[in-house]
């Protein structure tokens, strides 16, 4: 079979080779609404309070779909553009739905995906009936042997029931029921993105987790606050940037993964400040370090200031002081926070002098959160931060480079419904609405859990997921919840195209046809079993990759026939079929 992939993979017919994809222009822009939610406060000793929704994740607000804002070109969908439609503002297509886009035109299947609600109770059954082993040894005097297959019952817990699984001194935990939270959440994004019938939220779901990233592997705190975080990201995927921009400034995880729960006044820590600057608003082409004072900062055409300096990363630091994790720990002698892995703001232990931030100053004891919520009022509004944003929402959903008439139709969308609370819905429709995402030239390399999602999507496999797919996707190049660096996982192919990965996507591929990985067999290979193996192939290739399958097809049934492989397969054999279809070069670009 090696020899044959390899002559498989050598073959012109092939074209689309693995090459490194060209990296878009990181840029500068803008946007603003009202700030979200209270938070736990915690006074001097004057008093205390908290307001209600403290704590909670951020309200999942439906996206509703405005389509006298913004005209769909009415441009003809084919079967061919229909499927790299749904390549890229999906996770691919499953069977007859490419047909059904077609039919129906991209305005209509975008007005009914930005109105799906954001709960599923097919897809949350689905989630329900998974079960996941979970095994450790006993430890004298600290914990019993464990050997079990549980539900996903972490996924629906509280972030404190969550956080009581942090180790301590006086209350030891297994390592395996630590990582547990970590676990579901990576099978039930697998799950998520393979099955929602909202696949453009998912699509959102999953850039946010990039564009906020968080690592697992920085601590037990982070770690047993991606479910939380993931709530977050999900109540504002599609909703308004300036409330998940808070959503994520008092995310647990964040505020843990970058040191914020320990900044304190007259000690500010500024890594998660240089992070929101340089990563998750401005962007790293408006820092302007080399300027030695306000005076030598350029200003743009409303004479605000074009971009930072670090003089603006200490002063966001400042505003961030106080805004902290409800840990346990001790605010005075007779005092300390409760364990509850919340987010809290500590009064004593903000900076509440004036400040000076992107030349606009703060007033001094401006109240609870006030400095840095006008710090992210002034970021989410600043021209700089729509540029940045949208440049890598198109990029991720259309393609690398990004086209910049599609970047100049988002940034202004995002700009114009500031205020909205589906502005980011709104935003997706300005990239979808011209004919750059159905365009053949643009596109980009899937990444492994884009790839893995859309060979099930195509062939109907049922996921139930466990470790070792993990393992598998990291070695070809994508762990979940992984990337330990804060800029997020990688849309560059050179991560994902190297010799090494190729093998672990092409197993791991290989794998989900044959019914490994944690899949079930596919009911679309015994119906087909026992034709000739060039109709098989054609077959097969049409679910992967629609009307474009046909030189992939030509090429699969050549080398099988040259391989000396059956005339007509049996049901195996064509699981082992479609398993070099999804190792196509054409099936790895969206």
């Amino acid at each position: 079979m090696a020899k044959a992939l390899a002559r498989f993979h050598s073959t012109r017919h092939l074209a689309g080779r693995y090459r490194p994809l060209a990296a878009t222009e990181r840029s500068p822009a803008a946007a603003a609404p009202a700030a979200p939610p209270g938070a736990r406060i915690v006074r001097g000793r004057g008093g205390s309070g908290a307001p209600p929704g403290a704590g909670r994740p951020v309200l999942v607000r439906r996206a509703t779909s405005r389509p006298e804002e913004v005209t769909l070109a009415s441009m003809p969908t084919g079967p061919d553009a229909a499927h790299r439609i749904l390549a890229r503002a999906a996770y691919g297509a499953q069977p007859g739905e490419a047909a059904s886009l077609a039919r129906q035109g991209l305005p209509a299947w975008l007005d009914h995906q930005l109105a799906l609600p954001a709960e599923e109770p097919a897809l949350d059954a689905r989630l329900a009936a998974l079960r996941l082993p979970i095994r450790y040894p006993a430890e004298d005097g600290r914990w019993p042997a464990m050997e079990d297959s549980r539900p996903l019952t972490r996924l629906g817990q509280s972030q404190p029931a969550l956080f009581r699984l942090r180790p301590r001194e006086d209350r030891p935990v297994p390592p395996p029921e630590v990582d547990r939270p970590r676990l579901e959440l990576s099978v039930a994004t697998l799950v998520r993105k393979a099955t929602a019938e909202a696949q453009l939220r998912e699509r959102l779901v999953e850039f946010w987790h990039d564009h906020f990233s968080v690592a697992y592997t920085a601590g037990p705190a982070v770690s047993l606050s991606l479910i939380e975080h993931d709530r977050r990201i999900r109540g504002e995927a599609l909703g308004n940037f300036r409330a998940l921009l808070e959503a994520m400034a008092t995310s647990p995880a964040m505020l843990f993964y970058l040191n914020n729960q320990s900044s304190r006044a007259g000690a500010p820590n500024e890594n998660y400040a240089r992070e929101l600057l340089e990563l998750h608003t401005l962007g790293r082409p408006a820092y302007l370090g080399a300027a030695r004072s306000a005076r030598d900062v350029p200003r743009d055409a409303a004479g605000q200031p074009a971009g930072y300096v670090d003089a603006d990363v200490w002063e966001a630091a400042r505003a961030f002081t106080g805004w902290t994790v409800a840990a346990g720990q001790a605010l005075d002698p007779g005092r300390r926070l409760p364990d509850s892995g919340e987010f809290a703001f500590v009064e004593p232990w903000h900076d509440p002098y004036q400040k000076l931030f992107l030349g606009r100053p703060l007033d001094p004891f401006a109240g609870a959160m006030a400095h840095g919520r006008a710090v992210l009022d002034i970021l989410a509004g600043h021209p700089a931060t729509a540029r940045f944003v949208c440049g890598k929402l198109v990029r991720f959903l259309v393609g690398d480079p990004a086209p910049e008439p599609v970047v100049a139709r988002a940034v202004a969308a995002f700009r114009a419904q500031a205020a909205a609370p589906d502005q980011i819905a709104r935003t997706v429709r300005a990239i979808l609405a011209g004919p750059e995402i159905a365009d053949p030239r643009l596109g980009r390399m899937r990444r492994p859990l884009d790839a893995l999602a859309a060979a099930a999507r195509a062939y109907a496999v049922p996921l139930a997921p466990g470790a070792a797919v993990f393992g598998q996707m990291a070695a070809a190049g994508q762990l979940p919840f992984g990337w330990a660096s804060p800029d997020g996982q990688p849309l560059e192919a050179e991560l994902y195209a190297g010799a090494g990965a190729l093998r672990s996507r092409w197993a791991l591929l290989a794998g989900l046809a044959r019914a490994g990985m944690g899949a079930g067999p596919s009911p679309l290979f015994e119906p087909i079993a026992g034709q000739p193996a060039p109709e098989v192939a054609g077959h097969l290739a049409a679910l992967a990759l629609g009307p474009a399958g046909g030189p992939v097809a030509a090429t699969v049934a050549r080398v099988w026939a040259e391989a000396g492989r059956p005339d007509r397969p049996a049901t195996a054999e064509v699981a082992e079929l479609a398993g070099w279809v999804l190792a196509a070069p054409a099936f790895q670009r969206s």
